[in-house]
């Protein structure tokens, strides 16, 4: 896997910010690799005897020089392209930990956007890589913090849910679980149970199948307009944008 090969070397080309059209594309191989992280929407590839479903959260990697077929959903992802990459084998890599490394990946892409270092985007991708392998270590260790982030995974959608409930099913002080927040998330408790409702709000909205209401009662919201002021902060429009155009 990309994250444990620990020769790994690279130069960025870009990054940005990709809105994939719905469907089925043939795409000859190109001169540099992507590195992907899909924010909503699904793609299915095809691509030397391998099949992936990229679900959102998913990290995707397609070496330089590689041809691949692709159905695409209505669907966003975080692109980095880069040459002279070292690593190339193609893989799809479902992480433990969507919002950890989300926030990573978004903190990377505004840092290039506002002052295009290389060198900056390089560290922030080697962090990123760093936190998969990482959540992949915690997801084996049976701690206070693992017991009560996957608490948050699994509860999220509670309206109930608070901090003080999670530190009782994990046996920790609420200022000890802050203290791990900041430490292996680098986010507060109350964010990361935000940031896990906005994903999942976000797919729910790119489904389609619910009003903006209805999405914000089943992630947990009981003000549909505080949910909506939170979404825009987030995502810089507000969630009846995608709701207009997933239907238009």
């Amino acid at each position: 896997m990309i994250y444990n090969f620990d020769e790994l070397s690279f130069q960025i080309l870009t990054m940005d910010r990709i809105q994939h059209k719905e469907g089925y594309f043939d795409v000859k191989g190109r001169r540099y690799a992507a590195f992907s992280f899909r924010v909503f929407g699904t793609g299915e590839f095809e691509m030397m005897n391998k099949r992936f479903v990229t679900a959102p959260g998913d990290i995707l990697f397609i070496p330089a020089n590689m041809p691949y077929k692709v159905n695409y959903s209505v669907s966003q992802s975080i692109v980095v392209h880069f040459h002279n990459c070292n690593y190339a084998e193609a893989e799809n890599i479902s992480v433990e930990n969507r919002t950890a490394v989300e926030c990573q990946m978004e903190r990377m892409l505004r840092d290039w956007n506002e002052n295009h270092s290389v060198n900056r985007a390089k560290a922030h991708l080697y962090g990123i890589l760093d936190q998969i392998a990482g959540d992949r270590r915690l997801s084996m260790m049976d701690t206070s913090f693992a017991r009560c982030v996957r608490y948050v995974d699994e509860h999220y959608c509670d309206p109930g849910l608070d901090i003080d409930e999670v530190c009782r099913y994990g046996y920790i002080s609420v200022s000890s679980l802050q203290r791990a927040f900041q430490k292996h998330l680098g986010v507060s408790p109350k964010q990361y149970l935000i940031k896990q409702r906005m994903n999942r709000a976000l797919d729910l909205l790119a489904e389609g199948s619910l009003s903006v209401k209805e999405v914000s009662d089943t992630c947990g919201f009981s003000d549909e307009k505080y949910f909506s002021r939170v979404f825009k902060e987030k995502f810089g429009y507000p969630p009846s944008h995608i709701h207009r155009k997933i239907f238009l």
